[in-house]
């Protein structure tokens, strides 16, 4: 696996571009890839969702800063609260995360979920149900029928897919400031990241739209300035001297 990157204008736009274009569930996946994280999207498609989370964790911090940004809602007045989440804790992939259950005789190995088991399940009446099949087993008989887990073994598995998801299970807390009421909701990180790359992609195709018709310039010259040289000839083009401020 590459660093990957998102701070190229070009492959912003060109990761924006194909990731709206995907089921919300593969954008992680498709961002990867197009950031260079993942040399093929089967690849990232075989992630197991922490460190998917993990990796756009550090693809958030390197293209738009250190903190997550993000609003949750109030669940007691509808009060939208803004929050910040530190990225280091998040950004450490572990891999292969799998882990054993037993109860009254019965053993089973969990494996945390991929994001090509997510989208299997997406479209399924009973996710739940699916994500159980592919993602249990018994060690010494191989596949699990869901329906016959007892609830005391079903509540441990869950327990343990929970601990198993890493980054994926990232928890806000917070007190609402108008009602005082404890808030507390999921955030997913690759979710967050693809709304930071859904407004930051469009905005650099203003500055390319503006700059080619000052200039007459290709999408590929703008995106081949520095943000620099791009900033002094946006100013150039708005009337300004182009020089420092």
């Amino acid at each position: 696996m590459g660093a990957g990157t998102l701070t190229d204008p070009a492959r912003l736009v060109a990761a924006w571009e194909v990731a709206a274009a995907v089921p919300g569930i593969a954008r992680a996946a498709v961002l990867l890839h197009a950031a260079g994280v993942v040399d093929a999207l089967d690849e990232a498609l075989d992630l197991q969702v922490g460190d998917a989370a993990a990796h756009s964790a550090e693809l958030y911090a390197t293209a738009f800063g250190e903190v997550l940004d993000g609003l949750i809602g109030c669940d007691g007045c509808g009060e939208l609260l803004e929050v910040q989440v530190p990225l280091a804790a998040l950004r450490a992939p572990v891999g292969g995360r799998t882990t054993r259950v037993e109860h009254a005789g019965v053993v089973l190995q969990v494996r945390a979920p991929t994001i090509r088991d997510l989208l299997a399940a997406a479209g399924e009446p009973d996710p739940a149900t699916v994500l159980l099949a592919r993602c249990v087993n018994d060690p010494a008989r191989g596949a699990i029928d869901p329906a016959a887990l007892a609830p005391a073994v079903r509540e441990r598995v869950d327990a343990a897919a929970e601990e198993l998801a890493g980054a994926a299970a990232v928890t806000v807390q917070a007190a609402c400031p108008a009602c005082g009421a404890g808030v507390r909701a999921a955030a997913d990180v690759g979710d967050l990241l693809w709304e930071r790359v859904r407004v930051a992609a469009p905005a650099v195709l203003a500055e390319v739209a503006e700059l080619a018709a000052a200039f007459g310039w290709s999408e590929a010259d703008v995106l081949a300035l520095s943000p620099a040289r791009r900033r002094a000839y946006l100013d150039l083009a708005r009337g300004g001297t182009g020089g420092p401020p």
